[in-house]
């Protein structure tokens, strides 16, 4: 009969592994784009081509901070983890239903009483009711959008630091104007460097989570 340690190493290899899995899926998917980009020229590059190219980018970005994000609280429902003992933020999740009947109650005397007793009973709460729409993202994956997010879930931003102006600018600010309808000038930029430095977040945001799960859970072993 395996070891419960033993068992959760498993489980944890199999999440890292997952992650991986997506993330070379959608890495897969912009070089095919790369490729394909590379055999068109002239006009036709910087038009409707180079704006689909922007979108899909920014939605592998986000798309793949959901992810994350999923697989990730997946993994801390499995094993069982406190709430508080992974990130003392990440209670969010599991007090917003009371937070937002603390402000619908307009922080009133009995609701402040209420939630207070409420809070006693869920401080040691596990992640088996947690709502990942606290560390989700919604159609703004920004620096700042993620700075906030990785504080609540007790990451470091240091290794996105260096890239927060692309980030801001490229990745997600190209985006927005092209969803918004305001024809950004695409004409001078490099279509290929712009893929390789999305696979490069991507593999950025899989190292995160990958090492934070394993620093983690691997303790309880």
């Amino acid at each position: 009969m395996e070891k419960p340690g033993l068992i959760q190493m498993t489980n944890l290899a199999n999440f890292i592994h997952k992650i991986d899995a997506e993330r070379l899926r959608r890495a897969r998917e912009l070089s095919e784009l790369k490729i394909r980009m590379a055999e068109i020229n002239g006009v036709a590059k910087y038009g409707i081509n180079s704006k689909a190219l922007i979108v899909l980018s920014y939605a592998h970005w986000e798309g793949f901070y959901n992810e994350c994000v999923n697989k990730y609280i997946e993994a801390l429902r499995d094993s069982d983890s406190k709430v508080s003992d992974i990130s003392w933020s990440l209670l969010i999740g599991v007090l917003k239903p009371d937070l937002q009947r603390l402000r619908d109650r307009n922080h009133s005397p009995s609701a402040e009483r209420e939630f207070v007793d409420r809070l006693k009973l869920l401080i040691n709460s596990n992640f088996s009711s947690f709502d990942d729409m606290a560390i989700r993202s919604r159609s703004n994956l920004n620096f700042e959008t993620l700075s906030h997010n990785f504080n609540i879930l007790g990451f470091e931003i240091v290794p996105f630091q260096r890239w927060r102006i692309k980030i801001d600018k490229e990745l997600v600010g190209w985006r927005h104007g092209v969803a918004h309808g305001n024809e950004p000038d695409l004409s001078s930029i490099d279509l290929q460097q712009h893929i390789q430095f999305t696979q490069m977040m991507l593999l950025l945001m899989a190292d995160v989570f990958q090492n934070d799960l394993f620093r983690k859970l691997d303790k309880k072993n």
